[in-house]
């Protein structure tokens, strides 16, 4: 009895995610052509968020910004029929719930977040850049880097279909395979095209990765905490290989995952 009642719960919850994701959202995951033709980079904060501020008082928004449109320029170099999506493309603020919601809307294909880290005061000097896959189970924990990350959240959390636990969990859970695939294709560039030490791959909460409908990564570039890091990630050349690295790794990803998924066809 107890089987067959979590079978109803999933089919129930699949029914109403149904009728809650808009009909277009729904169409781009049931079209035929299931290759990688729109990716979304989200730079993170921006505009009255700073994001984390370096040692010598560079913001973190200013460091992800060129990066993110240095990879949109070198993917549009390369691909003609693929789209590129930015959050943000200039000095704004966009709540961080409102991020994923944009990857959805434009019916995105990989969704990846970029920014910078800081150690806390009790932790001793920290280097290298990080990658992190969506733990839709630490929802709380979501909540929790939210708040500490973002000073100038906003008015409250909402509790949408991108934003309810059961939901995103549903939402992800047919992507964690290729959310995996693709992090360690991003860190054996990052590791390949930069001067930055792999810190490794984690699980975490972050509330951005919530509802996006599609592979999701986030990846902390560097520490601006430590002096050596946020020279490489203030400067051109820096952001630059950062932002080739990442570009590499959706090239990869977008022939494996387009070749696997035409076999299917």
């Amino acid at each position: 009895m107890k089987n067959l009642f979590k079978i109803s719960l999933v089919l129930s919850l699949f029914v109403i995610l149904y009728f809650l994701v808009p009909q277009k959202k729904v169409d781009s995951q049931n079209n035929d052509d299931k290759r990688i033709y729109t990716v979304v980079i989200d730079a993170g904060h921006g505009g009255k968020d700073p994001g984390t501020i370096g040692k010598s008082g560079v913001y973190e928004k200013n460091i992800v910004l060129p990066i993110a449109l240095k990879v949109r320029e070198f993917l549009e170099n390369d691909y003609t029929g693929i789209r590129v999506i930015l959050t943000r493309d200039r000095d704004e603020f966009i709540e961080v719930k409102g991020r994923g919601q944009i990857a959805n809307e434009e019916m995105g294909n990989l969704f990846i977040s970029i920014h910078c880290n800081a150690k806390k005061n009790e932790e001793n000097d920290k280097s290298g850049f990080e990658i992190y896959l969506l733990d839709v189970a630490r929802y709380d924990e979501a909540r929790n880097i939210t708040y500490v990350e973002n000073k100038f959240f906003g008015n409250g959390i909402g509790y949408g279909a991108e934003t309810n636990p059961l939901f995103s969990s549903l939402y992800n859970s047919a992507y964690t395979i290729y959310s995996g695939r693709y992090s360690k294709m991003l860190e054996t560039e990052l590791i390949r095209n930069t001067k930055l030490q792999s810190r490794g791959v984690f699980q975490a909460g972050f509330w951005v990765l919530l509802g996006a409908s599609m592979p999701t990564v986030l990846v902390e570039c560097g520490y601006l905490s430590n002096a050596a890091d946020e020279e490489i990630l203030k400067s051109d050349k820096g952001q630059t290989d950062i932002a080739r690295s990442i570009y590499k790794s959706i090239r990869y990803f977008k022939m494996d995952y387009d070749f696997e998924n035409s076999l299917l066809e």
